[in-house]
C-alpha cells in the first residue's frame, strides 16, 4: 500500500507543476491546445487518483470517488483558468469523469504492483504530453522547431513496453491461478474432510458473472458452512456481505468459509461487495 501513497503523492505534485507552467505561459497558450492541457491533466489527475483510492479504500466507493472528483475538479479548473472559462469548463468536466472511473477501477481489481505501476506510467507519459504541448507554444514564437527524438515519445515507448510485459505477466499468472486448484486439489479435500467434518457444507463457485448458486436452501437447526471458493485473483467479486446475517468477509484466494447457526426458517439475502450480485439463503 505504500507504493499507492507514494502514487498519490506524485499525482498531486505533477498535477500541480502543470497548473504553475499554465500560468507562466499563458500568453502563448490559447484556443484548442489550452482545452486539450486542461483536459488532458484534468481527467488523468482524477483517473490515477481515483485508482489508487479505489485500492486504497477497497470496500468503499464513496470516498474514493468525492476525493478523486474534488481533485479532477480543482485541477481542470485551474489548469485551464488562465486560458479561458471554456477550458476550465472542458477540465472540468473531464475531471468528473475520471474521478468516477478511476475510483470503480481501483476498487474491482484490488492492489496490484503490476496495475499501480501501470497507472503512474500512463500519468506520467500524459504529463510528458501535456508538458511539451505548453512548451511548443513557447518554442514556436521565439525559435523554429528543432528535429530530434521528444521526452514524450520515449516516455510513449516505455508504456507501451511496460503494457506488453503487464500483459505477459498477467496472462501467466492467471495460467498458473487455473491449475494450482487442481494440483492441490486433494489436499484441500482431506483438510477440509477433518476440519469440517460436524457441518453441512455448501460450495459457491466465485464466477466472472456471480455466483455458481444464486439461491441456497439449509435446512433450520443444521450447523452449515456456506464456501465460497475463489478459483482466481482476477474477479471483480472482493468481498462477500450481508445485512440480513451482519457479516461482511473480504475473500482470500481458494477457500472462504461461512459459518451460519441456529438460523430461524426465512430468507436472508447476501451480495458482492460492489452490490453488482446478489444472492439469497433460504432456511426450511
Amino acid at each position: 500500500m505504500l507504493l499507492s501513497i507514494l502514487s498519490i503523492i506524485i499525482i498531486v505534485c505533477l498535477s500541480g507543476y502543470i497548473i504553475l507552467n499554465t500560468y507562466k505561459r499563458k500568453e502563448n497558450l490559447t484556443g484548442m491546445p489550452g482545452m486539450m492541457i486542461a483536459m488532458s491533466i484534468g481527467m488523468m489527475a482524477s483517473l490515477c487518483l481515483g485508482f489508487q483510492l479505489g485500492v486504497l479504500f477497497n470496500h468503499d466507493l464513496a470516498v474514493p470517488s468525492m476525493i478523486a472528483i474534488l481533485l479532477g475538479l480543482g485541477t481542470g479548473y485551474f489548469a485551464g483558468k488562465p486560458i479561458s472559462v471554456l477550458a476550465s469548463l472542458d477540465g472540468m468536466l473531464a475531471g468528473i469523469m475520471g474521478g468516477m472511473m478511476g475510483a470503480m477501477l481501483g476498487s474491482m481489481l484490488g492492489f496490484s504492483y503490476i496495475m499501480v505501476l501501470f497507472v503512474d506510467i500512463l500519468f506520467i507519459l500524459i504529463f510528458c504530453v501535456v508538458l511539451q504541448i505548453i512548451g511548443s507554444g513557447v518554442a514556436e514564437t521565439k525559435a523554429p522547431k528543432k528535429d530530434g527524438i521528444s521526452v514524450s515519445f520515449i516516455a510513449g515507448v516505455v508504456t507501451v513496453a511496460f503494457g506488453i510485459v503487464s500483459i505477459g505477466v498477467l496472462l501467466l499468472n492467471q495460467y498458473q491461478d487455473s491449475r494450482n486448484p487442481t494440483v492441490h486439489a486433494a489436499t484441500k479435500e482431506q483438510t477440509f474432510v477433518q476440519e469440517n467434518v460436524s457441518y453441512d457444507v455448501i460450495p459457491i463457485d466465485i464466477q466472472s458473472n456471480g455466483f455458481s448458486q444464486n439461491n441456497i436452501v439449509v435446512q433450520a437447526g443444521v450447523p452449515t458452512q456456506i464456501n465460497f471458493i475463489k478459483h482466481s485473483g482476477y474477479t471483480c467479486i472482493k468481498s462477500i456481505e450481508s445485512a440480513d446475517l451482519g457479516f461482511d468477509v473480504y475473500l482470500e484466494k481458494g477457500d472462504n468459509y461461512i459459518t451460519l447457526k441456529d438460523l430461524k426458517p426465512g430468507t436472508y439475502h447476501f451480495n458482492c461487495g460492489m452490490y453488482m450480485y446478489y444472492g439469497t439463503i433460504t432456511v426450511v
